[in-house]
């Protein structure tokens, strides 16, 4: 089995069993705290997450590509790499935490919408897990080397073996008759036990020297662009994809604002195909673009498109399908029913979403970022205005219409100067393939839904019934859309064969 697979497989079975124990561990804390407190904790990890990609500065990226490319030939100049990024990320830590632990009693008070937590307990919270989250920072930048050199086992291993410490022994905590502060403590404590975890198996690879934090000025310099116009890239995308969150919990009770964050966390773990699949081939494009092999990295492309294209459809088509039954199950009907039409949209955007993923990474891969650059900035007076609007007017609905949106502007603006900068195929191309595949989801699960509809009948056995038809005539047809390359590598698969996976890429 090639090691891209191996890291796919890795990818896939960590991400997808963290989605399992994240909805477990929500069950508990709603139950037993109430929606308000589940609300400050999906605020937390919201806050968290803007501030980590505006901070990372896209030396993550620059890892990545570095480390794929330069890890055996020159191990000096990564070392003075590994020490320059671990600089500026500790530093950025400091000051990041600094600034939330002041600005912690003005958030409670001005921006969110407090109903049953008292604003000392939700500071607390802000505090507490918001600086352990924040440990995400030099998380990121050691889990970029681990994938530099392929080895996303061990990023899976950590990830899902901290997460499911923390989800049981969250569940275990409030079982004990424990509240909302020791709840909090244990899951920063999990957040710091997976950073030293991290930097424990990086040092294996490269050596505990590799991170005391040095800045060598040849390192900067002969990243400076490329990491720079991936800094643009970071920040304006982690603010299309935070905004709706942000402005739901500011126009909306955090209660509302805890069922979307934790609907939108669920399902941006559908995603975990494309990332898994983006994160294995980064490396790989990058080093077949250093060598020179344009004919191999093409094909490469075009093979993976063609793999998470399809394959991404079924798994977001089943997250409607569930979502009611799931929603009352970890929530109560009412929050399940208000979900329904945000869940449904927001698998819709992010189905879009992976079309595209692919084409992002190859212009990373290729020294392109700046496409998507641009695409991101000006999309801020867009898609963001209009983000606003949507929310203010139909509430979490419109917050997940929103996502939909910022898909359509990515369409019209960056995909034609990807192709021809970088793909070198004509962009009504790309817009024919991608159409085909979003026409067939269209016509069998969304035709399987009107069915339901038509019906009135929305019994679990019913929901099971139409998913399972509408898939079937999915993959019949999907087989017969997708490229002759991946075709003729699937022809050559026998079912549960070892080499499924390995010679699909």
């Amino acid at each position: 089995m090639s090691r891209v697979s191996k890291n796919i497989l890795y990818n896939v079975a960590g991400q997808g069993l963290s989605i399992v124990l994240s909805f477990v561990a929500v069950k508990f804390i709603f139950k037993q705290l109430g929606q308000d407190a589940l609300g400050i904790i999906y605020f937390t990890f919201t806050l968290n997450a803007l501030l980590t990609a505006l901070l990372a500065l896209g030396i993550n990226e620059t890892t990545v590509r570095e480390v794929a490319a330069f890890h055996e030939e020159d191990p000096t100049y990564i070392r003075r790499l590994l020490q320059t990024a671990s600089s500026f990320y500790w530093g950025l830590y400091v000051l990041a935490a600094a600034a939330l632990y002041a600005a912690a009693p003005w958030l409670v008070t001005k921006w969110i919408n407090l109903d049953t937590l008292s604003p000392s307990a939700a500071t607390m919270v802000l505090r507490v897990l918001g600086i352990a989250t924040l440990l995400a920072l030099p998380r990121s930048f050691c889990a970029s080397i681990l994938r530099g050199i392929q080895r996303m086992e061990f990023i899976n291993l950590i990830d899902v073996g901290a997460s499911a410490l923390q989800q049981f022994g969250a569940i275990m905590v409030l079982y004990l008759g424990g509240g909302l502060l020791q709840v909090t403590l244990w899951m920063a404590a999990c957040y710091l036990l997976g950073l030293i975890l991290y930097l424990s198996v990086c040092s294996h690879f490269f050596g505990a020297r590799a991170f005391v934090p040095s800045i060598s000025t040849s390192v900067v310099h002969r990243n400076a662009g490329f990491t720079f116009r991936l800094a643009g890239i970071t920040v304006f995308s982690m603010i299309h994809t935070q905004s709706d969150k942000a402005i739901v919990s500011k126009l909306l009770p955090l209660g509302i604002f805890g069922y979307y964050g934790m609907a939108y966390s669920g399902v941006s773990r559908g995603m975990v195909v494309t990332a898994s699949v983006s994160q294995a081939v980064f490396p790989s494009f990058s080093a077949l673009h250093k060598q020179g092999d344009r004919d191999g990295l093409l094909r490469q492309y075009r093979k993976v498109q063609d793999l998470v294209c399809y394959a991404i459809v079924p798994l977001f088509a089943a997250i409607p399908f569930a979502a009611r039954p799931l929603f009352t199950f970890v929530l109560n009907a009412q929050a399940a029913q208000m979900l329904l039409w945000p869940v449904t949209f927001l698998c819709i955007g992010f189905c879009m979403n992976a079309t595209v993923s692919i084409p992002y990474v190859f212009t990373l891969a290729v020294g392109k970022p700046q496409i998507a650059a641009r695409t991101a900035y000006y999309a801020l007076f867009v898609v963001l205005p209009a983000t606003v609007w949507l929310v203010y007017k139909f509430g979490i609905a419109g917050a997940g219409f929103s996502w939909i949106v910022y898909q359509l502007f990515v369409y019209v603006y960056m995909m034609p100067r990807t192709c021809s900068e970088c793909l070198d195929m004509p962009a009504r191309n790309w817009y024919l393939h991608v159409f085909k595949v979003l026409g067939l989801a269209g016509a069998t699960y969304g035709g399987a839904w009107i069915i339901l509809m038509y019906l009135g009948s929305f019994s679990i056995p019913s929901l099971i019934v139409a998913y399972v038809l509408a898939s079937t005539a999915f993959v019949a047809v999907a087989y017969h859309l997708i490229g002759d390359e991946l075709r003729e590598t699937l022809r050559r698969l026998t079912p549960l064969s070892p080499a499924t996976v390995s010679t699909c890429i």
